[in-house]
């Protein structure tokens, strides 16, 4: 118990620094300050900030919520984000090392151990590089989401560097019969490793302006463009300069962009099933794949990099579809992005359960905001962060659940290829 108390205000000391650290990401990255120059500063007077003013909720508290230098009001939003990083930090800690939720063996492996609390983390002396890892992304996701919740946009570098994290990470630290490790089969292993190397083609492609980049001029979710109608609104009362709105694309204009970012995802979708395809009907490339994928660094960096395709692809097909459909965007890219970090973390099957339970978190939020007359449209971001942070601890229980109906879709999906 006394080991328990010690790791809990260890952990909430480090996640209120962390949760500091989130509120400049939050402040500067959409401004496109850098996150090193300058150091902490009040942003009314300007006047660098001592070291004990700046020291997570305390400081806050200390300076009674106003700057020392010219005291004016300081957003209560920053002690909040600092305790809740804190927070969230601990009740992650007390759920995954007390409580055994969270990470744990593959469902195959739970089942023979004779059930969850057998495979699952212990200790974070032992563990603690998968809840570090695991941490990583609650703290993107918190990030993402207080940019995405007031600006609309999920700048890609918050994703991109945790899906980068992720890939590593697990490349380092993932073994057999580690709790939260990622590894897969020869065949899905083919599918990953084929649907990079055509992620990378189509990358290049579009870098050498082989392929068109969607949206030139920019495009606007319904929601962002009637908040920017709000803003020039205020801004004409005021006599203040009013923001640009790019101007709205007809539904037959957003059918032709969306056809660009389908010739984008084709190369992925080709090379995935070709080599997939290779390695399960030619013996000599199955043979070779077998052995390839026995090597357990290589199978965890492969297997994290097929769960962020999974996750960003996930939603890239429902922005593609629904927007094809409906005539305008459905979806934000800034969404495929955060789910690229989640499956490079949680891995693929978890990134499908995210998006699936998403909308219910959506419709929490929703009822919430009538039930206090507040009707502020949020991005879909925050929901796919909610759902994330949930299927972090419940995804084993969720994925045993579900896995006998899957695997009856296969077998008649396998059927039916070979006509039986």
């Amino acid at each position: 118990m006394m080991t328990h108390v010690f790791f809990i205000i260890f952990l909430f000391a480090v996640g209120a620094c962390i949760g500091s650290f989130l509120n400049v990401v939050a402040y500067r990255v959409p401004a496109g300050i850098s996150l090193l120059y300058p150091p902490s500063r009040c942003p009314d007077c300007l006047t660098p900030l001592a070291w004990f003013d700046n020291l997570p909720v305390i400081g806050w508290i200390l300076l009674r919520g106003k700057c020392r230098y010219c005291h004016k009001p300081i957003s209560p939003r920053y002690p909040l984000v600092e305790f809740a990083t804190g927070f969230l930090y601990v009740m992650y800690y007390v759920l995954f090392f007390i409580y055994h939720a969270g990470p744990a063996q593959s469902v195959h492996q739970a089942e023979i151990d004779g059930g969850w609390f057998v495979g699952q983390l212990h200790s974070l002396i032992d563990d603690w590089p998968i809840y570090a890892l695991y941490m990583v992304l609650i703290s993107a996701l918190l990030a993402a989401s207080l940019i995405d919740a007031e600006l609309f946009i999920i700048p890609v570098g918050i994703p991109w560097t945790v899906a980068i994290i992720g890939v590593t990470g697990h490349a380092l630290i993932d073994r057999p019969g580690l709790p939260g490790a990622l590894v897969s089969g020869p065949v899905w292993l083919a599918l990953g490793g084929g649907a990079a190397i055509g992620l990378i083609l189509s990358i290049v492609l579009l870098q050498l302006k082989i392929f068109p980049i969607s949206f030139p001029e920019g495009d606007l979710l319904e929601v962002e463009r009637k908040e920017l109608h709000q803003q020039a609104e205020q801004a004409a009362r005021e006599g203040t300069d009013a923001p640009e709105i790019p101007p709205e694309y007809t539904g037959a204009q957003v059918r032709h962009e969306l056809r660009k970012e389908m010739l984008f995802l084709m190369p992925p979708l080709f090379f995935a099933a070709g080599f997939a395809g290779l390695c399960v009907w030619v013996p000599a490339t199955r043979h070779i794949w077998q052995n390839v994928a026995a090597i357990t660094w290589f199978n965890a960096l492969i297997s994290s990099v097929l769960g962020a395709l999974v996750g960003g692809f996930t939603v890239w097909l429902t922005r593609v579809l629904g927007s094809y459909v409906m005539g305008r965007e459905a979806m934000g890219l800034g969404d495929v992005h955060l789910m690229l970090a989640v499956g490079a973390i949680l891995g693929g099957g978890a990134s499908v359960l995210t998006f699936f339970f998403a909308p219910f978190f959506g419709l929490v939020l929703a009822l919430y905001m009538f039930a206090v007359h507040r009707r502020r449209q949020l991005p879909y971001g925050p929901y796919l962060s909610l759902a994330a942070a949930f299927v972090m601890l419940f995804y084993f229980p969720l994925a045993a659940y579900f896995q006998p109906g899957l695997l009856n879709l296969v077998t008649m999906a396998r059927d039916m290829l070979h006509g039986t």
